[in-house]
């Protein structure tokens, strides 16, 4: 039986330990934390599975408004320039993928994994409990400029089955009653009927058990990796705080972490961290039943369950992953503006933050390296559940193809 290791415990880890066992692969998961989807972006991410909202992040708005990001005048997205060259090559990058073609035929390519991946989670999701909901996905759009905008790309979907259909105020409120609440007005909304949300921590945790149970997969937590080491273009073994452990076959998944540990091989990916935030708060009968995204204030509402998880913000910073508070606090005064009587602001309220690995393109990175033995799927960004169950089969074909 060919013995593989999978670095990272996140969704994208766990999809790809799945589709590497099905195949017959004896897999070995190691991480940091001490259970699954503890670090990176898994834990308390937006908790939708947005099949059909697959924009990329660089585009020609994105462009337009660098000055206001660089000046701190938008509150969900901040820029933070830093002499690091790795940060300079990747943001030039990322602008080159600004314009309106890369653009949307980056969304289009990211739109067809995640399609794909659609099919490959609905089996699935019917092995494990994480509230898994299928409510659609309605997003909001307060300026004329960003509704026309969203139905140009939805007619790209569309001929791709997206199915996507743009409301106006009155025919969005009839479909998602929450909206009688909204705290701002809005011109229209684009709704997506098929897309899906969850417990993303939940779902890791449940795939565990399918892992160990009927696969034999091994868990190697609390076991933070330092260094990899490689010889004659040949993945060798990597270290831990404590020991050196061999190995001839991994899958680098560790998120934003991955071009970290990935350089200590002289192996240099364009990723680089953006920070996020989130919330989840005790929901009220008041809640939207249908995942919302307010596109204008970047912030995302879904119910699992009977909390309401609340998730927004971008920051491009250095990469320490910092909780800042009054980036927090930001998010907690958008969310209340957006939907005041949604969810008990009052309560306990669960904060946290995270780090999506952004590639310039924002599509993932999977398959081979330079190095036999060494298989990346890492760069989701913020789709990373979104697109994991794809990537996880791509990496696998990938492993299977005899090298040229």
């Amino acid at each position: 039986m060919r013995k593989i290791m999978v670095f990272g415990a996140g969704v994208v880890g766990m999809t790809s330990a799945y589709a590497l066992a099905r195949k017959g692969f004896a897999v070995t998961v190691v991480d940091a934390g001490s259970s699954p989807a503890q670090g990176g972006a898994s834990f308390g991410n937006g908790s939708q599975l947005s099949y059909f909202y697959t924009d990329a992040m660089a585009s020609p708005s994105m462009a337009t408004s660098l000055p206001k990001y660089l000046l701190g005048r938008d509150p969900a997205f901040r820029i933070e320039l830093t002499l690091s060259p790795r940060f300079l090559a990747w943001g030039l990058r990322f602008l080159a993928q600004s314009t309106q073609t890369r653009f949307e035929r980056n969304t289009v390519d990211i739109l067809k994994l995640a399609m794909r991946s659609r099919q490959e989670f609905s089996e699935l999701s019917m092995k494990i409990e994480f509230d898994h909901r299928q409510t659609g996905k309605l997003n909001i759009y307060s300026s004329q400029v960003g509704l026309e905008s969203a139905k140009r790309l939805s007619g790209l979907k569309n001929r791709l089955g997206a199915e996507q259909v743009i409301l106006t105020p009155d025919e969005a409120t009839a479909r998602e009653p929450a909206l009688a609440d909204y705290g701002h007005s809005f011109v229209g909304a684009l709704w997506s009927p098929h897309d899906e949300s969850g417990d993303c921590n939940l779902f890791c945790r449940g795939l565990r058990a399918i892992l160990e149970r009927d696969f034999g997969v091994k868990f190697m937590f609390n076991t933070r990796i330092r260094t990899l080491k490689a010889k004659s273009g040949r993945l060798t073994s990597f270290a831990t705080d404590e020991d050196e452990i061999f190995c001839d076959a991994a899958v680098l998944s560790l998120g934003s972490s991955t071009a970290t540990l990935a350089r200590s091989v002289g192996l240099y990916l364009p990723l680089w961290p953006v920070q996020g935030y989130s919330m989840t708060i005790p929901a009220t009968d008041l809640a939207p039943i249908a995942n919302i995204t307010d596109a204008s204030r970047k912030t995302v509402f879904s119910r699992i369950g009977n909390r309401l998880r609340i998730a927004g913000l971008a920051d491009i910073r250095r990469g320490d992953g910092d909780f800042r508070q009054h980036r927090f606090q930001t998010l907690f005064e958008t969310a209340q503006g957006i939907f005041p009587k949604a969810g008990d602001y009052c309560s306990d309220v669960k904060a946290w933050n995270g780090l999506r690995p952004v590639t310039p393109n924002s599509q993932p990175i999977v398959g081979r390296t330079k190095f036999d033995g060494l298989f990346l799927n890492c760069g989701h960004g913020s789709l990373g559940w979104t697109l994991s169950m794809a990537t996880a089969e791509l990496l696998v074909a990938d492993i299977l193809t005899p090298s040229q």
